[in-house]
């Protein structure tokens, strides 16, 4: 087994078959957050909102944080010399999805969504924090467990990014934070307008 599976999945697959995998895990991905009731907040962010989500919020919310993260990181390759095509970008960006898949499982109301919804709960007029709720085991192994595959989902896509992007030296490194930021503050305000356009409803 090529262990590089676990960090760099597009080296091992390859374009092709990456951008095949890279569907099946967003597709995975989203039929997970919609059974568990997670909101997929942004690229880089999930939560349990007090409401489930309907499945029409979160398809739409899985392909936006999707294409918003392969699209810019493409654009800002561009911007610093690289010469990677779209497809890389895309298939980088939906494989690095897959941990994602795993804390919606792990937040979902079927598992330690709903200690962590008693927490924090997190709606769009205010964030309600309960310090009393925090402690217990559910909160902190779920806390734990998502920060840890966010990180892993990071380093998927910063590895993915090297191999899809072809920037030379150290740009690549500025590349992909300029992108990922980028990403993520558009993806929030992409799913922000959809909600309150009221376009589709939680």
């Amino acid at each position: 087994m090529d262990w590089r599976i676990l960090y760099n999945p597009l080296a091992v697959l390859g374009k092709g078959r990456g951008l095949i995998a890279a569907l099946v895990v967003v597709a995975a991905l989203t039929v997970v957050a919609w059974w568990g009731g997670v909101h997929l907040d942004g690229a880089l962010d999930l939560h349990v909102p007090p409401k489930p989500p309907s499945a029409a919020l979160v398809i739409a919310e899985s392909l936006i944080a999707w294409l918003s993260v392969a699209l810019l990181l493409f654009a800002a390759s561009k911007v610093f010399g690289g010469n990677g095509g779209a497809g890389a970008h895309l298939a980088a960006a939906g494989l690095a999805r897959f941990p994602y898949l795993l804390a919606a499982v792990i937040t979902s109301r079927q598992l330690l969504g709903k200690a962590m919804l008693a927490a924090v709960t997190v709606t769009e007029e205010q964030i309600v924090v309960r310090p009393q709720d925090f402690l217990t085991p559910a909160v902190v192994i779920g806390g734990i467990l998502t920060m840890a595959l966010v990180v892993w989902s990071v380093v998927i896509l910063y590895l993915g990014y090297k191999e899809a992007s072809r920037i030379e030296g150290g740009k690549v490194v500025a590349a992909f934070i300029v992108g990922l930021v980028v990403a993520e503050i558009v993806s929030k305000l992409l799913i922000i307008l959809l909600i309150q356009g009221s376009y589709i409803g939680i």
